[in-house]
């Protein structure tokens, strides 16, 4: 699959200190990281951010990516509800989509995480880079 994947120029992320889980269970893992993300939020007490996530990385692993509409029927829910969800996981980074397919944003969770962590580095040092030159623009020297 060497498809580019359709990015977006502004993406939201939510991160939250949340407790790891005891457990090495794979589900709890993936809940860990919905809920690191800002995902099970109380409207979502069925944890269908996740639910739709897992499908999407279980088809991955499948080398079949999945549509909107295959998703819906997966995790038993209005095919609007999932494009909801679907919406929020592009926008934080975790999945791409690929004309009406979507999949995770790197084949494996660890690369994800690091490409998000990536992302923010870069807005981090744009964002220091403006600072510095207001600061200067102030003229408030800052010590290094």
């Amino acid at each position: 699959m060497d498809r580019k994947p359709l990015r977006r120029e502004s993406f939201k992320i939510v991160v939250r200190r949340v407790e790891k889980p005891f457990s090495n269970d794979l589900d709890k893992e993936l809940d860990w990281i919905c809920r690191s993300f800002g995902f099970f939020e109380p409207i979502d007490r069925g944890k269908t951010a996740s639910s739709v996530f897992r499908e999407i990385v279980f088809a991955s692993e499948n080398e079949k990516p999945v549509s909107s509409t295959q998703l819906a029927k997966r995790v038993k829910m209005s095919r609007g509800s999932v494009i909801n969800h679907l919406n929020n996981l592009m926008r934080s980074g975790l999945i791409v989509k690929h004309g009406r397919t979507y999949e995770p944003r790197s084949r494996s969770m660890f690369r994800t995480i690091e490409e998000i962590e990536e992302d923010i580095d870069r807005i981090f040092a744009k964002m220091k880079k403006a600072a510095r030159e207001i600061d200067e623009e102030f003229g408030i020297r800052i010590e290094e």
